[in-house]
């Protein structure tokens, strides 16, 4: 059983996280140890795409291509195996985090 600090806490970390959300909410005071397991896993999935998308920038600016124009066909001309290679979540991290986990965290506080 969490406590009512916990469960604050634990809203406060999700907000953090996907952003505002009505209903996740509204369900902040009945979060339990599901809700924790639920929430680790976000925050693990949350940190890979992130690692993700900081690798794609580094492998991109490694070389100095992104300060002249025309960088990103030759990048895509000469470099398409490490393209293929990035594994990206679509849109961004936080729109990624939030679709894939947002219904669990509520499911598992109802």
């Amino acid at each position: 059983m969490l406590t009512k600090l916990e469960k604050d806490n634990l809203y406060h970390l999700i907000v953090a996280v996907i952003g505002d959300d009505a209903t996740v909410k509204i369900y902040r005071h009945d979060f339990n140890d599901n809700t924790v397991d639920i929430v680790e896993d976000m925050l693990s999935a949350d940190s890979k795409c992130n690692s993700n998308m900081r690798k794609l920038i580094v492998d991109l600016s490694s070389s100095g291509s992104l300060a002249t124009k025309g960088w990103l066909k030759k990048l895509l001309k000469f470099n398409s195996k490490v393209i293929k290679k990035i594994d990206l979540k679509g849109y961004g991290c936080q729109v990624t985090v939030k679709s894939r986990w947002r219904t669990a965290i509520v499911n598992s506080a109802i």
